[in-house]
């Protein structure tokens, strides 16, 4: 009799062992919360992640920079008309694009077909490369900065793709200028050229 109850001990046992496992591995098997390899972390958690590392805002990149502005070595005007001129543009240039060289000068006044007299051109790069939407911000902070609204071209900038053309009246403590304004993408330059005052372009018909 004893030998028959240990002998049903004996099939019973690895059914209770099993049994044990069972209980102790759907119940964690006392493993504390938090403590999972990073393998079994949710496919949601880990997408959450990602997207906010790749959304997360960063500083501009310096593909933005102009690589032409490292090419010039910078000059201060050599017609006192350009130096004038040249004190109150760059200022502005600076604090819109970061920093701004001229870069060139003409040397003689020019006619051209209409008869209109270009007296000085000269040409700006600055550090920060040029976008469509700067003729629009360049126009509206040189005009913050007392340069007066010009018929000659209209007294808003006009914009395209390739860049943007305005025109725009300064007066200095020297004298006073009508201005004709480029900005150009394709070369990423800012051109400025003062015509000569008294031009029936310059009064409104």
């Amino acid at each position: 009799m004893m030998r028959k109850s240990y002998k049903k001990l004996f099939i019973a046992a690895p059914l209770l062992l099993a049994l044990f496992c069972v209980t102790v591995i759907s119940g964690g098997c006392g493993q504390k919360e938090g403590n999972e390899p990073t393998k079994y972390r949710s496919q949601a958690g880990l997408e959450k992640l990602t997207r906010e590392a790749v959304n997360k805002p960063v500083k501009q990149s310096i593909a933005r920079d102009n690589p032409k502005f490292f090419v010039f070595t910078d000059n201060s005007g050599k017609a006192p008309e350009v130096s004038d001129l040249d004190s109150q543009i760059r200022p502005v240039l600076k604090k819109l694009f970061g920093d701004a060289r001229l870069v060139s000068e003409s040397g003689a006044p020019e006619t051209k077909r209409d008869g209109e007299v270009v007296e000085n051109k000269f040409t700006y790069v600055v550090s920060r490369a040029l976008v469509r939407k700067d003729g629009e911000l360049l126009h509206a902070a040189l005009h913050a900065a007392g340069f007066g609204l010009s018929p000659r071209l209209g007294s808003k900038p006009t914009t395209w793709s390739g860049g943007a053309v305005m025109s725009l009246f300064k007066s200095t403590s020297s004298r006073s200028y009508s201005l004709v304004i480029n900005i150009d993408i394709r070369k990423q330059q800012i051109v400025v050229e003062s015509y000569r005052l008294g031009s029936k372009y310059d009064r409104l018909m």
